[in-house]
């Protein structure tokens, strides 16, 4: 049986590695799998050895390239490997209908690793309000990669799978010889901080306070780790933010280029992984490759005096990088699950009654004296990160006990097939098969 993945994100690996692993696992039940990506990932699928077309905004339609793909590969359906994903691609990158996809008259897969039932659909785009598309709502079945969806999900017409099968931790040997490539002895420490290519963005493109919070965050995380000690080192993957440049130069790897199999082997090389805004792709992955994470967010919109009166209130104190940056900010530092942007009411709900968060460490970004402290216990206290690393074997296990992927796949395509699968009128259907 033959399915067409849809990746069409640019500059990012989660979206088509959630597909890669999800098509990895069909594989062995008799499903092959032609994959629709960005130029962008083009090699990251032809080394997981699948058919691939690509398509990128201001190079062709990309509906037509869709057309050409479903009379070639003649699909049984068609995989959304991230919905959000897939309909910012499509409406804000190729400016298009992203349900043009309707006129094949095949069952329509998203992946949803945000459980969007449960959400409001509000989200921030450079800062701007938005509202995501409620059609999966509408769709029979949806599949639910865990992490960092919930095991057990919202709504009924959610399956929860597992997100990859093929994930480990690195051989000793392995480990030991790109620790070494980035320059960490055997006595140092190593921490990994992602960043994406659209936070960036944010900060050159964003409103007024987008483009601050982009700027500024990066500024007080680089003031936290000015403060660990001597012997930590720090892999940045990710855009080069100009904060970066006041970290100690021989300790400091700034990684802008690499492929998806760099960014697993920098996580699981590294002691921990610190984030600061949720989904991070590097701590669902270091889940799998046992390496304890942090996530640090921010709960308070402040700003002024009377900003620090109200973290002094909160936390007891407040930090000199924390003041420094709640009274130089301009206006308000809003509060974030997705920096810079907000997402709040977006993503918050997910995260209720999820085992997930609890898998690593997660605090206020503005609790200067907590987040310095946990990040020295996360990769220097033994009796820690002997408790974290029960914790993600907990979780693991959670993860193994749902079902065989196939089963789920099939589950899916059944849903479909057992009645109308798509709620959207006819608009001139294009047949996948005569």
């Amino acid at each position: 049986m033959q399915l067409l993945f849809i990746a069409p994100v640019a500059k990012t690996y989660h979206e088509t590695t959630l597909g890669l692993d999800l098509a990895d696992q069909l594989s062995g039940a008799g499903f092959a799998s032609h994959f629709l990506v960005d130029p962008y990932n083009s090699e990251q699928v032809r080394a997981r050895g699948h058919a691939h077309t690509t398509a990128a905004p201001g190079q062709g339609d990309v509906r037509e390239t869709v057309d050409s793909l479903v009379r070639s590969v003649r699909p049984s359906a068609i995989v959304l490997c991230d919905y959000l994903a897939y309909w910012m691609a499509m409406a804000k990158g190729h400016r298009t209908d992203p349900w043009f996809i309707d006129r094949y008259d095949l069952p329509i897969i998203p992946v949803d690793p945000y459980d969007l039932a449960g959400t409001d659909f509000r989200i921030d785009v450079l800062g701007h309000a938005d509202e995501l598309d409620r059609r999966i709502l509408d769709l029979p079945a949806s599949l639910l990669p865990v992490p960092m969806a919930r095991p057990e999900p919202a709504g009924t017409r959610a399956l929860p799978y597992r997100a990859t099968t093929s994930l480990h931790p690195l051989t000793t040997e392995r480990r030991r010889d790109l620790r070494r490539s980035l320059g960490v002895g055997d006595t140092g420490r190593l921490l990994m901080i992602p960043t994406l290519d659209w936070q960036n963005t944010v900060r050159l493109r964003g409103t007024d306070v987008a483009r601050a919070t982009a700027t500024r965050i990066p500024e007080l995380v680089t003031d936290y780790l000015l403060q660990l000690p001597e012997t930590t080192h720090f892999a940045m993957l990710g855009p080069r933010f100009p904060a970066y440049d006041r970290l100690p130069a021989e300790r400091t790897r700034v990684v802008p280029d690499y492929s998806a199999q760099d960014y697993d082997d920098i996580v699981g090389a590294s002691d921990g992984v610190f984030a600061f805004h949720l989904p991070a792709f590097a701590l669902e992955r270091a889940v799998h490759t046992d390496v304890p994470g942090m996530v640090a967010l921010n709960s308070f919109d402040v700003g002024g005096r009377a900003g620090v009166d109200r973290i002094a209130g909160a936390f007891g104190d407040v930090g000199p990088a924390v003041e420094r940056l709640v009274t130089g900010f301009p206006g308000s530092l809003p509060s974030f699950t997705m920096w810079p942007l907000g997402w709040n009411s977006f993503l918050r709900p997910g995260l209720v009654d999820n085992p997930y968060p609890a898998v690593g460490l997660k605090e206020e970004i503005l609790d200067e004296t907590a987040v310095v402290r946990k990040l020295h216990e996360l990769l220097y206290d033994e009796s820690l990160r002997a408790r974290l690393a029960a914790n993600r074997a907990s979780y693991r296990e959670r993860i193994e006990a749902l079902p065989e992927t196939a089963e789920t796949f099939h589950t899916a395509l059944g849903r479909h097939r057992s009645g109308p699968h798509d709620s959207a009128p006819s608009r001139g259907r294009l047949k996948a098969r005569p």
